[in-house]
């Protein structure tokens, strides 16, 4: 398994870098734009810039850290400066861009992109507004669709909050079982070790989602408490591989594993 969060980053940031290939046409110098895109990912999916910095708004975080980035590029890259400077202020536009749906605002800014691109960097190209919201337009997409992957019909996760922003997640089915099963049956079926493994798997994936969602909407308070069956101890290659799930520096405060004490004290070590 591979995190949630990490490849759908790994896929925004492909897509930040093929706008500004449009953008800058024969100008583009990926070594010149990587560090405006790590910077913002870093930023927009964490809200955090510094201690001294924490209560800034999200876009005004975002905006001095490309800043200083530009600010460090440039320094390394004299020769470069003017382009440079240039990436900067179009990299600011992709927090427009950087949502699930196409709004007109976001029409807007492909507008003033265009707009811009001919006043700054001199290109004129008459496709390029359409090709580039085109671009965007199937980016959103797909993006929306890897989401989407994670819900299901059958498996639902239902969000418990027992305390401020903080969510027990518990995982709902609707699978139907023949009528002479009892419930009590049913019930002991789906706490198998196997089952209840199973069913961590599918909470993990689609609260990874919820989360994702949560940080698109600058939610970034909201933590989930994920149980974890005690009998993947005993399965470290299948606990390695849901760890896995998400495994992102993103992530990490936003989805807790819990366990038991007696599974703490048995496999302490591990723990």
């Amino acid at each position: 398994m591979v995190s949630v969060i990490n490849e759908y980053l790994t896929y925004t940031e492909n897509c930040f870098d093929k706008y500004m290939k449009m953008i800058f046409d024969t100008n583009y110098n990926k070594k010149l734009v990587e560090p405006f895109i790590d910077t913002y990912i870093s930023i927009r999916y964490s809200d955090y810039l510094d201690e001294s910095n924490k209560k800034l708004s999200l876009l005004k975080k975002i905006s001095k850290g490309l800043d200083l980035t530009c600010e460090h590029v440039v320094s390394e890259n004299t020769d470069d400066a003017k382009l440079v400077e240039s990436i900067r202020i179009f990299i600011g536009y992709v927090y427009y861009l950087d949502q699930l749906y196409l709004l007109e605002s976001q029409k807007k800014i492909i507008s003033t992109i265009a707009s811009e691109r001919k006043k700054l960097l001199g290109i004129s190209d008459a496709k390029f507004e359409t090709e580039l919201g085109n671009e965007v337009r199937n980016d959103i997409k797909k993006r929306k669709e890897f989401l989407e992957n994670f819900e299901s019909s059958t498996f639902s996760v239902e969000l418990n909050e027992f305390d401020t922003n903080k969510y027990l997640v518990s995982l709902k089915d609707d699978i139907t079982f023949p009528d002479l099963y009892s419930d009590v049956a049913i019930e002991r079926t789906r706490e198998k070790d196997v089952i209840n493994e199973d069913y961590t798997q599918i909470k993990l994936l689609q609260v990874s989602s919820i989360v994702i969602n949560n940080f698109l909407s600058c939610d970034f308070e909201k933590t989930y408490y994920v149980d974890l069956p005690k009998s993947f101890f005993d399965k470290k290659t299948k606990l390695n591989r849901l760890i896995k799930t998400i495994d992102s520096v993103y992530i990490q405060d936003k989805i807790i594993l819990v366990v038991t004490y007696a599974c703490f004290k048995r496999y302490k070590t591990y723990v």
